[in-house]
């Protein structure tokens, strides 16, 4: 018997065990009065037979008609989630009422799900338009910021962060939306990570950190600005959670791994450090970590069908692991 069916007859006995306890009451009350006043148990025998004959058929027919309605309020189930109310006709004035109720609770709720969409849609267009607009002050204070001096550049790295932390916002809000906006083509695996070290060149020097890459020669499929972000937000972590040693990125057929010798992560934080929101014993001591960098590096990763893992030990330093198909094609990622 299959599991559904199980769950089927379960529900039924459930449903009618008051009235199956009713009838079964009343025959052991007769029952009682016939063997009390010490009467011939004949005729009771007969309606007890009778009452089980009928009882039988009312529990057969009883269960055919809770499975077919069981049927149907599956049916309306599948046409509430396809977006569309189709009711079998009302048996019943609780049937009715029941119909109506869901009518009005479809309706409030196909209204509040289409204001959420215009408020995201809202939200989103204000927060492309601020980003876009707070780039310009950014670059007039890069421009202003020309000396050399320390004092300088450690204002330039402050404001790399500020500009990092501005495009990690647009980056939420495209990664969120149901719009694709990959662009996927054959790309140099180098060129993606040197430009991702370049990017970071400063913050390396500025810190004294060393960087070690070694040119591979090969080449992906992916989108350009995604797998670079991803590159870059794996970098922007090494150096923050670095104080001394340096990173070095190794990159073979189908991975690529960048390791640092940074604080490390703890062993109960590796399994969540990719969650939203989730910040770690690292982020909690003084940090201020967002939380929010490596839950969109897994967003992105998903969208581009990459593998991302990370390996670390407190102490000693972390590394993370980006897995890809070196033989994929760009035909698997249409939609």
């Amino acid at each position: 018997m299959s599991s559904d069916r199980k769950k089927l007859i379960k529900g039924y006995i459930k449903y009618k065990a008051g009235s199956i306890a009713a009838i079964i009451a009343c025959q052991a009350v007769m029952l009682f009065i016939f063997v009390l006043y010490r009467l011939e148990m004949t005729p009771f025998l007969y309606a007890l037979w009778i009452n089980i004959l009928i009882l039988f058929v009312f529990v057969v027919c009883s269960f055919v008609k809770y499975r077919t309605r069981h049927k149907e309020r599956q049916r309306i189930l599948e046409s509430v989630l396809n977006e569309s109310m189709e009711f079998p006709e009302a048996e019943s004035l609780e049937d009715e009422d029941y119909q109506k109720i869901l009518t009005v609770l479809n309706s409030r709720c196909n209204e509040l799900t289409n204001r959420l969409g215009s408020e995201t849609r809202d939200m989103s267009d204000y927060y492309t338009i601020w980003v876009h607009q707070i780039k310009t002050p950014i670059s007039v204070l890069y421009m202003l910021l020309n000396e050399d001096t320390q004092k300088e550049r450690s204002c330039r790295d402050e404001l790399f962060k500020i500009e990092q932390y501005v495009n990690m916002v647009l980056n939420y809000l495209r990664l969120g939306s149901e719009t694709n906006d990959l662009v996927l083509k054959e790309q140099s695996l180098d060129e993606l990570i040197r430009g991702a070290v370049r990017k970071y060149a400063s913050l390396f020097i500025n810190r004294k950190l060393s960087i070690s890459y070694e040119p591979v020669e090969l080449k992906l499929v992916t989108d350009e600005k995604w797998f670079s972000f991803i590159l870059e937000q794996i970098l922007s972590n090494a150096v923050k959670y670095t104080l001394n040693g340096g990173v070095t990125i190794k990159a073979e057929r189908g991975k690529v791994s960048i390791s640092d010798t940074g604080i490390g992560i703890e062993a109960e934080d590796i399994p969540r450090i990719f969650e939203k929101g989730y910040t770690g014993f690292n982020g909690r001591s003084g940090r201020k970590s967002s939380g929010l960098g490596l839950y969109l590096c897994s967003l992105a990763a998903r969208k581009l069908e990459l593998k991302l893992s990370v390996e670390s030990e407190p102490g000693v330093g972390t590394t993370f692991i980006i897995k890809y198909d070196p033989d994929v094609d760009k035909m698997s990622f249409a939609d």
